[in-house]
C-alpha cells in the first residue's frame, strides 16, 4: 500500500467529500431545519477536532472511521430532491416532441 501523505489536494477532496457525505446523512435523518442545525454544528466541531492530524496512518484510520460511521448511519429512504433523477418530479413534463409520433405520410 503506498504511503499516505497529509495535507494534500487528495486528502483535502476526500476529507470534504465526506463532510459533504456527513451532511446529507443527518438532512436525511432530520429533515426538520433546527435539529438538522444542531447535526451540523456537532458534525463540524467533530471534523475541526482532527483537522491538525499530520500522521498519514493515523489520518488514514480517522478516513476509515469516518466511512464506518457513514455506512452506518445511511438512511434506508434518502431525500432526493424532487427535480433530481430519482426525484418524485423528475422528466414530469417532458417537452412536446417536433417530429411527429407516429412515422408515415397520413
Amino acid at each position: 500500500m503506498s504511503q499516505i501523505l497529509p495535507f494534500t489536494e487528495a486528502n483535502t477532496k476526500r476529507v470534504s467529500s465526506l463532510f459533504r457525505q456527513a451532511l446529507r446523512t443527518a438532512f436525511d435523518h432530520s429533515l426538520k431545519f433546527d435539529l438538522y442545525r444542531a447535526q451540523t454544528i456537532n458534525i463540524r466541531s467533530q471534523f475541526d477536532a482532527n483537522k491538525h492530524v499530520s500522521n498519514a496512518e493515523e489520518l488514514e484510520h480517522l478516513i476509515k472511521l469516518t466511512e464506518a460511521k457513514l455506512k452506518e448511519w445511511k438512511h434506508p429512504d434518502p431525500y432526493i430532491p424532487p427535480c433530481r433523477p430519482g426525484g418524485t418530479k423528475y422528466q414530469r413534463n417532458i417537452p412536446v416532441a417536433r417530429e411527429p409520433l407516429v412515422p408515415g405520410d397520413w
